[in-house]
């Protein structure tokens, strides 16, 4: 091997150029790592956490849910906790002793009527 002194030029240039294209490669590889992470945290810190309203107003509603309290003190109406009120209408065999709470009563079944007309020919 002879040595001229001067740079071997496409050796160099095959160099940068695959230098170039592994950096750009690299580059994209972690934009694209960083905007998933971007997108994992914002659904985790975010998207995932319901709104302090949202869990105030689920708290109140549980807390309806399971408790006892006067709705009308002065008609003597209260709410017991749902637990309860299945409990009570299943061994009553699903009847309410309210009225408006009674399960529609099954119609009796009718037998077809035929047309006025009579029968086709």
């Amino acid at each position: 091997m002879r040595e001229t002194g001067e740079p071997n030029t496409p050796l160099t240039a095959l160099i940068g150029v695959v230098f170039a294209i592994v950096l750009f490669a690299l580059v994209v590889l972690l934009q694209a790592y960083f905007y998933r992470s971007e997108e994992g945290e914002n659904v985790r810190k975010v998207v995932a956490v319901a709104p302090e309203e949202l869990s105030q107003l689920r708290a109140q509603q549980l807390e309806t849910l399971h408790s006892y309290r006067f709705v009308d003190p002065r008609a003597g109406v209260v709410a017991i906790p749902i637990d309860r009120a299945m409990e009570l209408l299943v061994r009553d065999g699903g009847n309410s002793p309210w009225p408006a709470v009674q399960p529609p009563a099954a119609t009796p079944k009718t037998a077809p009527v035929a047309p006025a007309g009579g029968t086709k020919r």
